[in-house]
């Protein structure tokens, strides 16, 4: 940026907030933070000098970065929960993590939530992007997931010892609660992250009951907010939602069968709901049959249930943040980490200025360190924003195309728009499968034939 002070952007104005955007609008850096916004005719004359870059572009919008609610920097877009939790040294996950955080910053993600990690591979990234030895977003890291034998996570045969590498811990009585929780803070997570229910791509009845009780959730949230942390749960099933709204869980991720009781205790305890349907419709769009132990067949049930229950909680007041879920192999780093917003407008019925406003500004309320300093353009805030070709408020879709923003800026700085070389997979990452099927003798052709 040589002598420069900072940079002067013109162009249409979204703020992130649901403010209308402003069509003739500036906005002004000085370092890493913003100094200025408003319209450009009301620009002080102390930011028309030649100390400032001018960024005029015709047809731009200028916004702020996304922040992604819900990623998993250290899952390495892990194809199966085998392959998640058995394999891959630590160490190399690390690099990997570090690899692919550049990615999700080269995407416009700015800032992001960490909804679980493998070891501690969370925090030794944040801490890395955090200390400047690599770029990647603001993270807020969530610690491994508490979870019992009806939880998420506890999905290997009962035969065998807990992974060490599962991206939870196995909780059996209500005195591990206490002592996961405060391991975690002392092992300086930002955040709790609960199993409330299992999943449809783990076991095929995911969507009955919750996990764990109203009095152990309770335990949970109050000895997480006694510690000044922010709790989350994984909650698909009505129960479980029910549950952890009624015990003040901060953040309800998944949520899709809400009912009008989980919606009144997450309004009267101000929960939000993190929906991450993107995972759903992706694992949809690939149409893979065999793709989890309920199929395409459930996903869809779910997405269907979400459309209602979910449109019904944010018509209530329910806030509802945006997370792609990124770090799975249905939603790889860098590539989907905007789709949800296009979710929001067409199965949720937002407005493409309600689905930037849940990408942007909204999720900041689950960053306690630094929440109020990103998520918008105003004044004292982290200059982390976006230079969109087009207008994302009349096509949401254009934020699906990073590659054509003129500029990503992470306090003030543009960021390296170079994309990493490609690596190639080691060995020991992937899942050990003979074949995909079973291949059986076919009598009639003499031949064999696949079977799934």
């Amino acid at each position: 940026m040589s002598q420069k002070k900072g940079y002067l952007l013109k162009g249409k104005v979204i703020d992130g907030s649901l403010n209308p955007p402003i069509d003739n609008g500036a906005v002004v850096t000085e370092g890493e933070r913003i100094v200025w916004v408003g319209r450009a005719p009301a620009l002080p004359a102390q930011y028309t000098t030649a100390a400032y870059e001018v960024i005029d572009l015709p047809g731009r919008c200028i916004m702020p970065g996304l922040v992604d609610a819900h990623i998993h920097i250290s899952f390495g877009e892990a194809r199966t929960e085998e392959e998640n939790a058995l394999y891959t040294p630590v160490e190399f996950r690390t690099a990997k993590a570090l690899y692919y955080a550049k990615k999700v910053l080269q995407a416009g993600v700015t800032s992001a939530f960490d909804a679980a990690t493998t070891y501690a591979v969370g925090q030794a990234v944040r801490d890395a992007i955090d200390t400047g030895m690599f770029d990647g977003p603001r993270l807020t890291i969530s610690g491994k997931q508490l979870t019992n034998h009806q939880g998420l996570e506890d999905s290997f045969p009962s035969t065998m010892e807990f992974p060490i590498g599962q991206s939870a811990v196995l909780i059996k009585t209500k005195e591990d609660l206490i002592e996961a929780i405060r391991l975690q803070v002392k092992d300086e997570v930002d955040a709790i992250k609960v199993s409330g229910s299992n999943d449809n791509l783990i076991t095929p009845d995911a969507l009955g009951s919750s996990a764990f009780t109203l009095e152990e959730f309770r335990i949970i949230a109050d000895e997480t907010h006694r510690l000044g942390k922010i709790c989350s749960v994984h909650a698909r099933s009505r129960d479980s939602v029910l549950e952890a709204a009624r015990a003040g869980f901060d953040n309800l991720f998944h949520a899709s069968y809400i009912d009008d009781e989980g919606i009144e205790a997450a309004l009267k305890n101000k929960c939000v709901i993190t929906p991450t349907l993107t995972l759903l419709v992706n694992l949809i769009d690939a149409n893979q049959e065999t793709a989890g132990a309920s199929g395409t067949a459930a996903f869809r049930r779910e997405v269907e249930a979400a459309s209602v229950n979910l449109k019904r909680a944010y018509a209530a007041g329910v806030p509802i943040l945006a997370g792609s879920e990124s770090g799975w192999s249905p939603v790889p780093y860098g590539q989907w980490h905007a789709r949800e917003m296009q979710i929001f407008v067409d199965v949720l019925g937002m407005t493409p200025l309600q689905a930037i406003h849940a990408n942007t500004l909204l999720p900041t309320c689950l960053m306690k360190r630094y929440g109020h300093e990103v998520g918008k353009l105003e004044a004292g805030r982290f200059a982390d924003i976006l230079v969109v070709p087009g207008d994302p408020t009349a096509d949401i879709r254009l934020l699906q195309k990073p590659k054509n923003f003129d500029f990503i800026f992470k306090g003030g700085e543009p960021i390296d728009r170079t994309p990493p070389r490609p690596r190639r997979r080691k060995w020991y990452e992937r899942q050990k499968v003979f074949l995909n099927g079973v291949f059986e003798y076919d009598e009639e052709t003499g031949g064999g034939k696949l079977v799934q």
